[in-house]
């Protein structure tokens, strides 16, 4: 039986990158192939095995999980093992040049390490057009696609009573609820989606409500989204919630009004499948790979102007009409982007895999998928 094992420095729960390889290693064991997870550390109570516990054959093929900086790389091209990386992406250091200085050499070095495994591994595996262009430019001799497969189970949940009760009366007191689940980091711009909040508050009135639902990674950063909605006069409708649990995220997703994004830098970007899971109307700024995830599942514009950000988000909250036909564009979406439809494609990208390898194994790919039916 042939293996494929996934190293990640940090794992866990409800974070992208780890989602990823969590469903990408179901899948791999539903097709008969050995599938481990090694880490550095281990945030999701797991228990799984550190990276220098692993001991398997030196043909098992170690799929290199890149999204920010780690001794990992050096350790696994030091093993005679086929390495493939998965890239995540890589935010350009200048988003941390105001907030966190040190943040931006860690990418730095996330992106030198993206060069140095070009030299060593058998292939580069993208989920988005966006993040090919980075392997091709740093010299990966083969790219292959594979899409981040949605699991919905985590939506398989009740909502979290405080949250739904709280964005209900919202709703009650007659103002619409905006969201935009993210990490509170620079590249996702959330003072972008203040900036536009103010702005629909001066030309449509006091009916609306953001929510900036994410883990914060830079003090400095939070400071300053929350100096900008006092001095925008809108500190009193911004809602900053520092992570959340999996029913809180439910409700979120299941009781607002808009998902709106104004993010500059996404690699995938999964909250957007998430909202057209939830059947959420999404408005978003076209950057990076957001608009290749989006497709038609939502409206994107190609500017950040805010007077046009809150005009769409004032059409979408106050036309049930418009509101009911972008929950349809995301149930179409959600047809060419769900987990029947990227099953296959990841499916297409493991034969690849252990065909670069040079490892003959016939790949039962008509075995059904967990992800597929729970979708």
């Amino acid at each position: 039986m042939p293996a494929i094992h996934h190293f990640i420095p940090t794992i866990s729960d409800g974070d992208g990158t780890s989602n990823c390889v969590l469903s990408m290693q179901l899948r791999m064991r539903e097709l008969g192939v050995d599938s481990e997870i090694f880490v550095i550390e281990d945030l999701s109570k797991r228990s799984l095995p550190s990276y220098l516990d692993y001991k398997g054959n030196s043909d098992d093929i170690l799929i290199y999980h890149l999204a920010t900086a780690s001794p990992m790389p050096r350790y696994l091209a030091g093993l005679e093992n086929p390495i493939a990386v998965m890239y995540q992406n890589v935010t350009p250091a200048h988003y941390f040049a105001d907030f966190d200085p040190l943040a931006g050499q860690i990418q730095e070095h996330a992106k030198a390490d993206l060069d140095f495994l070009a030299t060593r591994a058998i292939a580069g595996i993208a989920p988005s057009r966006f993040n090919a262009q980075d392997l091709f430019e740093a010299g990966f001799s083969e790219v292959l696609h594979a899409p981040i497969v949605f699991n919905p189970e985590d939506f398989m949940v009740e909502g979290d009573p405080e949250a739904d009760k709280m964005l209900w009366n919202l709703g009650e007191r007659g103002f619409s609820n905006w969201v935009f689940i993210g990490r509170l980091v620079p590249n996702k711009a959330q003072e972008k989606l203040i900036m536009t909040l103010a702005v629909h508050r001066e030309i449509f009135g006091d009916s609306a409500y953001l929510h900036l639902v994410g883990r914060p990674s830079y003090k400095g950063y939070v400071k300053a989204l929350f100096d900008l909605a006092k001095e925008l006069g809108v500190d009193d409708r911004l809602n900053i919630t520092f992570g959340v649990s999996t029913s809180a995220l439910s409700s979120f997703y299941s009781m607002s009004d808009l998902f709106i994004s104004t993010s500059e830098h996404e690699g995938f970007c999964m909250p957007l499948v998430e909202a057209m899971y939830n059947r959420l109307p999404v408005l978003a700024v076209d950057s990076s790979a957001v608009g290749e995830t989006l497709g038609g599942g939502g409206i994107c514009l190609d500017t950040f102007d805010p007077r046009q950000l809150a005009a769409y988000a004032h059409e979408i909250c106050s036309l049930p009409s418009m509101a009911q036909s972008l929950r349809e564009r995301a149930r179409l979406r959600l047809d060419e982007i769900g987990a029947k439809a990227t099953v296959p494609q990841l499916d297409v990208a493991i034969r690849r895999l252990l065909e670069v390898a040079g490892i003959p194994f016939d790949l039962p790919t008509d075995r059904p998928s967990k992800l597929v039916v729970s979708s």
